[in-house]
């Protein structure tokens, strides 16, 4: 704790900062976290004098987002309830704002990159603005530069960018039609990149076969740049018939110094397809041409050996070697065969023997030709252990670097932290960070291996809360991405500690700009720390609030499973309070229904909570969403059942008879069950019994066992006994332990009980025996012995 506190005090001092108190001895909570969401009861006045000595109630910080994007949520929202929208003018300040933001992030930078959620709400406003023909007015050059921002590689196969990117190209069309003036090759290249990037590379080239068309003297076309980005699009997608089909349109529309692009394009593709076959004949068609730049064949050289090691194929990797041999090699030839040789078995000895054939080479060439190897080099032997999961190589070839002198630069440290983490080296790890922590870390390379060290660390559950907090603070200060993974990492970690303000400062700072899988994987962790058994019901609690506040997308069926999780802890005012929140929601997928009601109705009869009942019931005359049903019906029915409210249960009954819908066989066995707890309820069970005997339903023991236990419970044993007997007789009903356990459970006071056990001792001696080896329970609410059978019955 000491050192984090020192690291704290210097970064404060350094940036001339204000050093506050957040009070590390807390004092002890003399109330539940889970009733600060709660109406405070009323406390007696006291002086507040001395509270002018007491630290201020920490707030937590406001959510960061980019700039404009608050107020295209708001526009979501207003849209979503067909409410006032705001001002055009309003939007497309907010438009603007946003997409400067990412146009000036560093390239770099995840910000630079437009999530899937941040995509939803701007193209709902890019759309108010068409419609208000806004959109068209605005400079070609803005909508130009607005077009580029989706030219990332984060974008890929994303239909609401490409729609996105079809509105402003639409948009900057109208207004230079509206000026007299052509498209420009510059807008149509950016069209073309964003559109590609995006995944709608067919639709990208359909618009350049059009443009060619229509400007076939344009000397700033450049065709060769145009159709590499095309042929780039649909490898990006995978797409063997488009790509075939694009090799015909460059024949007709591209220059010669297409077919570079062409070469490279069909080798890579059908080397990611893993069609070897098809990939050699194009690299062979390559090899054979002088259009080809020697630096881009050995890339694709690169890529083919790639192949050749993840699929082991001997004969291909040699056959590559084997034309890089027939030459003098270059020194990034020189890297790939270290590296194939890695990949084939050979050890440290050997490599390091083949390291100095390469130097001894280097006498029959110019100084500046020579070829010697560098961290690069190093770098990619050890990559090579790394994908093997061999760290004893690694080590192994690390030591040959330093015997060479070879200094290991950050992309070595990165590859030794990532081995280390795969065998749970954690402080291993850990050592090595602290020697990154020396380098140039500028360009974040390291950023996703010190996320997946401090996942681990959470996870290790062996390290000590000041040294995970120590490496996320680092990377907080570099403003650096925190990836889902570790978000949820460190809110669990919070939570276990009861820091709620800390895990809502956390949320606030990074999952506003994950999208909709980053914002998922982060929310799905919270609930299931929050349906964890080990949780704590203030934690639950706590996590749900939270989840409630960060999280308004939740679904309606992750907030039943956290509703039932707290009727599952006997604690059905909390249910009921995320229940309300549901029913206070905005959105369709969200609010209550029919079967969200009986779920709700349900805990709150298994907990017997009249207040909570009340208050739903009350609430669901009002819900004009809901349309009762007999489902509904059925669930009200057993929650004033086991509420002790039997005889408004029978109200819902009534409403169920007289209903178009009708009642089903859980709706009888409710009705009978009500009636058991009634006063003169045997009566309505007569009217029941004989409504169902007009009708012709089948009767069948579960019927018969709910109907005797009607009459039973309300004292009239002989009526009981008597029915059944004549079933028994005239319809052949077969007695079970259903059946005559549901009566001696049923039965009210010590004597009814002696009753129905001698007469079934004396008629059915073996069911009898059966249910006495089933066993019995003292009832909760009798506090008599019942037998342990099921009656239970769904809603």
């Amino acid at each position: 704790m000491r050192s984090h506190l020192n690291r704290v005090v210097f970064r404060k001092l350094l940036a001339s900062e204000p050093i506050a108190h957040r009070g590390c001895l807390r004092l002890n909570q003399t109330i539940s976290p889970c009733l600060s969401h709660m109406p405070a009861l009323p406390r007696a006045q006291r002086r507040a004098f001395m509270n002018i000595f007491k630290k201020p109630q920490r707030a937590t910080s406001e959510p960061r987002m980019a700039p404009g994007l608050e107020k295209m949520m708001e526009y979501s929202k207003m849209e979503r309830l067909s409410a006032r929208l705001p001002p055009p003018a309003d939007v497309l300040r907010a438009i603007t704002d946003y997409l400067k933001y990412k146009r000036d992030a560093p390239i770099q930078n995840s910000d630079k990159a437009v999530p899937d959620v941040h995509a939803q709400h701007l193209l709902r406003c890019l759309n108010y603005l068409d419609r208000h023909l806004i959109l068209s007015t605005l400079s070609p050059g803005l909508l130009a530069r607005w077009i580029n921002i989706f030219d990332h590689q984060l974008h890929k196969n994303l239909t609401t960018h490409q729609k996105i990117v079809e509105v402003l190209y639409r948009a900057l069309s109208q207004n230079k039609s509206q000026q007299g003036k052509p498209l420009e090759y510059l807008d149509l290249r950016a069209y073309v990149r964003a559109m590609c990037a995006t995944g709608g590379t067919a639709i990208a080239r359909d618009e350049v076969i059009r443009y060619t068309t229509a400007h076939p003297d344009d000397s700033s076309y450049d065709s060769v740049f145009i159709w590499g980005v095309i042929m780039q699009g649909f490898l990006r997608e995978m797409n063997e018939q488009e790509l075939l089909h694009t090799l015909k349109d460059i024949d007709e529309y591209a220059a010669q110094g297409s077919r570079q692009v062409v070469y490279d394009t069909m080798t890579r593709f059908y080397a990611f397809q893993g069609n070897i076959d098809k990939a050699f004949q194009w690299y062979n068609k390559a090899k054979g041409q002088d259009v080809v730049d020697m630096r881009d064949f050995q890339r694709l050289q690169r890529i083919l050996l790639k192949f050749a090691m993840s699929t082991s194929n001997m004969k291909l990797g040699q056959l590559l070697i084997r034309d890089m041999t027939a030459g003098t090699p270059t020194k990034f030839q020189w890297d790939m065969i270290l590296e194939w040789a890695a990949a084939t078995g050979k050890g440290a000895d050997e490599i390091d023997r083949m390291i100095g054939i390469m130097e001894r080479a280097n006498q029959s060439l110019p100084e500046k030709q020579w070829r010697v190897p560098d961290p690069r080099t190093l770098n990619i032997l050890v990559k090579v252990a790394v994908d093997h999961k061999d760290p004893y190589l690694a080590e192994r070839l690390l030591a040959v670097g330093k015997a060479r002198n070879i200094q290991p630069d950050v992309q070595t440290l990165i590859y030794q932290m990532q081995y280390r983490l795969a065998v749970k080296d954690v402080d291993g790890a850990l050592n090595v960070y602290k020697h990154l922590q020396s380098h140039d870390l500028s360009r974040d390379e390291d950023v996703s291996v010190v996320n997946e060290l401090i996942q681990t660390m959470c996870a290790s559950g062996r390290q000590d809360f000041d040294s995970i907090m120590n490496v996320a603070a680092d990377l907080s200060d570099r403003q650096a991405r925190f990836d889902p993974e570790t978000v949820s990492a460190l809110s669990v970690l919070h939570l276990s500690r009861d820091e709620v303000h800390d895990v809502i400062d956390l949320l606030n700072t990074h999952v506003h700009n994950f999208d909709i899988a980053g914002r998922e994987s982060v929310r799905n962790t919270l609930i299931d720390y929050c349906l964890r058994p080990s949780t704590t019901t203030a934690q639950a609690w706590d996590t749900y609030i939270i989840v409630k506040q960060v999280f308004d997308e939740t679904a309606r069926e992750q907030r039943v499973k956290i509703m039932n999780e707290f009727f599952g802890r006997q604690r059905p005012d909390m249910a009921v309070h995320v229940f309300n929140h549901m029913r206070a929601h905005t959105r369709q997928d969200t609010i209550p229904t029919v079967e969200t009601y009986v779920a709700c109705l349900s805990g709150i009869g298994k907990t017997k909570d009249e207040e909570s009942l009340e208050v739903v019931y009350n609430q669901l005359k009002l819900d004009f969403n809901v349309e009762p049903n007999t489902l509904l019906y059925n669930a009200l029915m057993k929650a004033y059942t086991n509420c002790e409210s039997p005889r408004t249960a029978l109200g819902f009954w009534d409403d169920i008879a007289t209903s178009r819908e009708g009642p089903n066989i859980n709706s009888i066995h409710l009705a009978l069950r009500a009636c058991e707890d009634a006063p003169w309820g045997d009566e309505k069970a007569r009217k029941i019994w004989a409504k169902l005997n007009r009708t012709g339903i089948e009767l069948d023991q579960d019927l018969w066992a709910s109907y005797a236990a009607a009459l039973v419970g309300n004292g009239n044993i002989d009526s009981a006994i008597n029915a059944l007997e004549e079933a028994h007789v005239e319809q052949g009903l077969d007695m079970d332990t259903l059946v005559i356990g549901s009566v001696y459970n049923a039965a009210p006071g010590q004597v009814k009980k002696g009753i129905i056990e001698t007469w079934a001792k004396e008629r059915y001696p073996e069911i009898w025996a059966a249910l006495e080896d089933i066993g019995t329970r003292v009832s909760e609410l009798t506090q008599l012995p019942e037998f342990k059978i099921d009656r239970e019955v769904e809603p």
